[in-house]
């Protein structure tokens, strides 16, 4: 099949999306997804080749719409809720703590949630909370979800789940915060809302600085996605953004250690965290 997109081409689009995202994107895994996207995208738009779909994109797009519609297309969404979920369990165990006893209880401890996809990583967080019942009686806590892709943003402010996003949920606390729907589990009323979901990229810094500062910061599986110089940038970011003694959570597969060392490594049970 012939698509608008060469093989030419596609290393132009990809430094594109570099630039702007910091999305490393390899011909052998990305070609053919990026080449239907443009020339669905490029139909639906009335162009009719690659040519005027990449000035579009690159001068005449001011608002980033549809930069916005492309980075909806190439970013992946997996999650589930209490995924790697020991790393829950040492939030509300040990930093949570922690962070209470050194800040004054005037101040809320705020939480961040990057990339938090369709709401299950920022709600798991609120579940693990609340059911610990304690500090969250005692202070305001914040959590923010942040995501490049603004349609997973929309869903997540809709509070409506699939049985495979809850499936690692035990039984008790999803009867206690979900009600079961025909096609949807959807959060209780106490909880939706409870997250403040935004659309930013990682890599505007006007967009992260307005975000404020944090104590805790989520950040799984996505630096995977990023090359040496893009995953240092976003650290640095990271830490920018923590307040002094704060926390940064990164997945099971990723090492903070070997992208910066600006940040102290503990290991509490099997969990690496690493603090400002």
């Amino acid at each position: 099949m012939t698509y608008l997109l060469s093989k030419e081409n596609f290393a132009k689009m990809a430094e594109f999306i570099y630039r702007k995202s910091g999305i490393f994107l390899e011909e052998d895994k990305h070609y053919e997804k990026l080449a239907k996207y443009i020339d669905k995208r490029s139909d639906f738009l009335g162009l009719d080749s690659f040519r005027k779909y990449f000035f579009k994109l690159r001068f005449d797009d001011k608002d980033g719409t549809e930069f916005q519609e492309l980075m909806n297309a190439i970013t992946v969404n997996e999650t589930y809720f209490f995924r790697e979920k020991d790393q829950f369990e040492v939030l509300v165990n040990k930093i949570m703590p922690e962070l209470h006893k050194m800040m004054p209880l005037s101040r809320p401890l705020r939480i961040l949630s990057a990339p938090c996809s369709t709401g299950e990583e920022p709600y798991s967080i609120v579940l693990h909370l609340v059911e610990e019942g304690r500090i969250i009686e005692m202070r305001d806590i914040e959590v923010v979800g942040i995501d490049i892709d603004s349609t997973v943003i929309q869903k997540a402010r809709q509070g409506k789940f699939t049985e495979r996003s809850v499936h690692a949920i035990p039984k008790d606390i999803l009867a206690r915060w979900f009600k079961k729907k025909t096609l949807s589990y959807d959060l209780s009323e106490e909880l939706n809302g409870a997250v403040d979901f935004q659309v930013a990229n990682v890599f505007d810094k006007n967009q992260m600085r307005k975000l404020g500062k944090f104590d805790v910061i989520f950040s799984r599986n996505m630096l995977i996605y990023f090359d040496d110089a893009s995953r240092k940038e976003v650290a640095m970011t990271f830490y920018d953004m923590l307040n002094p003694g704060g926390y940064v959570l990164l997945g099971h597969a990723e090492y903070m250690s070997r992208i910066v060392s600006v940040f102290k490594a503990k290991k509490i049970e099997n969990t690496l965290i690493y603090q400002k």
